[in-house]
């Protein structure tokens, strides 16, 4: 099975990206499941939009995962049920929204969970190591027989110590929130794939993780008041993994990255 990760889909330019360059992409990968971060997905980069959650999966995304700005758009709640969405499920607590998916792909049960990491990040989850036996467990209990789990972090160290922790229990461990692509992706002793950061998808090149260079300067060079706006115009890029599971052992056998550039058409 190829599973193909997309890295924290930011804003317009990230929705513009998968609309013009996921279905190619898909093809010559030959990709059976897309899987996408859509946390920054809304125009503002933060939060997710009823629109954004369908401007993503007409694209060609399957399951969307999300991450600390899981709330940010007020109406997530009302329509987080009702879409294979999944929000980090040791945050939250009594809150809308499903901790794990079990969907059938290619005669096989993949399970996607979603977990907050809690180091240098503005919402604290619950004990994530334990979350994370649950959601392994829920979604093992439910037949799934390939298991990915997109861990929304900041720490490199956390992200790393949480992929051996589950090492041989999934088939991947996919770090999202830094927005910056690493370059460590890599298949683990017990055979999970992982990677600290998929990277971001939209227009990173000309921007701070997707902001504009004049609001994120004077809040942090010159300690002013300042907004960040999204930037608008530059290189699209859709970042992200690819990984090949065995279908017997639900194991990885290979990851690697994916950085597509998109050319909008004329």
């Amino acid at each position: 099975m190829i599973i193909l990760f997309i890295g924290d889909v930011f804003g317009t330019p990230g929705r513009d990206a998968l609309f013009h360059g996921l279905y190619s992409l898909k093809k010559r990968e030959n990709v059976d499941i897309c899987i996408a971060n859509g946390e920054n997905a809304a125009s503002n980069g933060r939060g997710l939009s009823g629109r954004d959650a369908r401007d993503i999966m007409e694209s060609g995304v399957d399951v969307i995962t999300m991450g600390n700005h899981v709330w940010s758009c007020r109406e997530f709640e009302e329509f987080a049920d009702r879409l294979p969405i999944v929000r980090p499920a040791n945050i939250g607590r009594g809150s809308s929204g499903k901790k794990y998916i079990v969907t059938e792909v290619c005669g096989k049960k993949v399970g996607i969970t979603n977990i907050e990491g809690r180091t240098f990040i503005d919402i604290v989850g619950d004990d994530l190591f334990a979350c994370a036996d649950d959601m392994v467990a829920a979604m093992k209990a439910e037949g799934a027989e390939v298991t990915v789990v997109d861990f929304h972090a900041e720490a490199t160290s956390e992200k790393k110590l949480l992929a051996m922790y589950l090492d041989g229990k999934v088939s991947a461990v996919i770090g999202t929130h830094t927005h910056v692509q690493t370059a460590d992706e890599t298949v683990l002793p017990g055979g999970t794939a992982f990677i600290t950061d998929a990277g971001m998808t939209g227009i990173s090149r000309e921007s701070i993780i997707g902001m504009a260079y004049k609001g994120v300067y004077e809040k942090y060079a010159l300690g002013r008041k300042a907004s960040f706006e999204p930037v608008k115009k530059g290189t699209l890029e859709i970042r992200g993994v690819v990984i090949d599971v065995d279908d017997v052992t639900g194991l990885a056998r290979s990851v690697k990255r994916v950085a597509e550039v998109v050319t909008l058409p004329e």
